[in-house]
């Protein structure tokens, strides 16, 4: 087992979310108080939840982890599936560290079940580079400290992977972790509108464009539609960057539990907190549940 026996120390507390653990205890409360109570669904399995800043996204993501119920809360282990944002990747790689810091407290890390996933298949590497300063896994991690204090983190970065390599991870991970002890948690944001981010698609009603198309994605979603995601993303160089973390939730749905559907749980946009749609980041909070 190739792991660093280290702490993974935060890269960015201080700026997507305080460093203060008083404030930020209190900010992630704030966040999930704003949480709709569960709509009468099963025991959720897994979520996806965005990653921006928490002034940006956070009671989107609040109101996700929120609907957790309180038998849902007695998780063992959280797999958090995660979009890499700084390493070139063709893979799926594992953090390994014995413990992922925020100023909340530590992580431990479940080295075992990672050390599993990499003996089933090449895909699944250990790779510290990957993790040391990714963000989008990160702001995860202070939510899954508060609502589910007792359990351990299996955190992957996921590289960029064609359909078929999405697929077989989607059926490793099924065989090894599709667990009602476990938790999955697809770390994603959705649209990155705006001439930064290369991706103009329409340039008037973009509050209304921005949701409409944001909704075209979550109608796959919420249908387990893996290939319609993936065709959809492709069609309209829609600019989700988790795609990869979605997509191999959505195939491994589809293996375990195909009639589920996926349930909105909050919609928002950076222009809405900031006034500007012309650079704009939108949000999107999903459970499943069976």
């Amino acid at each position: 087992m190739q792991t660093t026996g280290q702490i993974r120390q935060p890269a960015v507390a201080g700026q997507f979310y305080p460093s203060a653990p008083a404030a930020l205890a209190a900010e992630v409360e704030d966040c999930l108080a704003a949480a709709d109570s569960a709509p009468g669904q099963s025991r959720i399995r897994a979520l996806i939840v965005p990653h921006a800043g928490y002034r940006y996204s956070g009671r989107t993501a609040g109101k996700t982890f929120g609907r957790l119920s309180r038998a849902d809360r007695q998780y063992r282990r959280a797999l958090v599936l995660a979009p890499s944002h700084r390493v070139a990747c063709s893979r799926l790689a594992l953090g390994p560290y014995r413990a992922y810091r925020t100023p909340l407290g530590d992580l431990p890390v479940d080295l075992e079940a990672g050390g599993r996933l990499t003996q089933c298949d090449p895909l699944f590497v250990w790779r510290e580079d990957a993790h040391r300063l990714e963000h989008s896994l990160e702001v995860q991690l202070p939510f899954l400290q508060t609502r589910l204090p007792e359990s351990l983190l299996l955190p992957i970065v996921c590289g960029q992977l064609d359909r078929e390599s999405m697929a077989r991870a989607a059926a490793v991970l099924v065989d090894q972790l599709w667990q009602p002890e476990t938790l999955w948690v697809i770390s994603s944001d959705f649209t990155h509108y705006g001439a930064q981010f290369g991706y103009l698609p329409f340039n008037r009603d973009i509050p209304r464009n921005l949701e409409a198309l944001d909704m075209q994605a979550v109608e796959r979603i919420a249908g387990l539609d893996a290939e319609g995601f993936l065709d959809f993303r492709e069609r309209t160089g829609a600019t989700i960057c988790g795609s990869v973390p979605i997509a191999i939730l959505l195939y491994a749905l589809r293996q375990v539990a195909p009639g589920l559907r996926g349930e909105l749980a909050d919609y928002a946009t950076s222009g809405q907190a900031t006034g500007d749609y012309c650079h704009c980041v939108s949000y999107v909070g999903m459970t499943f549940a069976a």
